[in-house]
C-alpha cells in the first residue's frame, strides 16, 4: 500500500528532474561546456562564477538571518549547490587541460605532426594536375 502512495511523488519528482536538466540555465552551461574544448580562461570564468555564487549564498544567509522571510533559504541552497557544481566543473575542465597539455605537448612548428602552411604556397597536388 506504501508503494502505492509513493508511485504520484516518484513521477512528480522524475518530471521535475528531467525538466530542470533541460531547461534551467546552470545545467545548460555546464551541459555546453562538458562538450566545449577545454581551457584556461574558460575555468577562471567559471571559478569567478563559483565566488561569486558563494558569496551571494552568504550575503542572502546573512539578510534571512536579519529579517526576510524565511523561504529565501530555498535561495541560498541553489546559490550553494550551483557553486559546488561549478567548482566542480572548473576542477573537470583543469584537469581536462592538463592532460591535454600532456599528451600533445608543446606546439612548437618544428615539432608539429602535420607541416604548417605557408600563405602563398600551393596545396600538394595529387597526380601533378591542378
Amino acid at each position: 500500500m506504501l508503494l502505492l502512495a509513493l508511485i504520484p511523488v516518484v513521477s512528480l519528482t522524475a518530471i521535475a528532474h528531467r525538466y530542470l536538466r533541460l531547461y534551467a540555465p546552470s545545467n545548460l552551461v555546464v551541459a555546453r561546456l562538458r562538450t566545449a574544448s577545454p581551457r584556461w580562461r574558460t575555468a577562471g570564468i567559471l571559478l569567478a562564477c563559483s565566488i561569486l555564487f558563494i558569496i551571494g549564498a552568504h550575503r542572502l544567509e546573512v539578510a534571512v538571518d536579519a529579517g526576510l522571510p524565511p523561504w529565501l533559504n530555498l535561495v541560498v541552497l541553489v546559490l550553494a549547490w550551483d557553486a559546488v557544481k561549478f567548482a566542480c566543473l572548473v576542477v573537470a575542465i583543469a584537469a581536462r587541460c592538463v592532460v591535454g597539455s600532456v599528451v600533445q605537448g608543446p606546439r612548437l612548428g618544428l615539432f608539429s605532426h602535420r607541416p604548417a602552411r605557408r600563405l602563398g604556397a600551393a596545396a600538394s597536388v595529387v597526380g601533378g594536375k591542378r
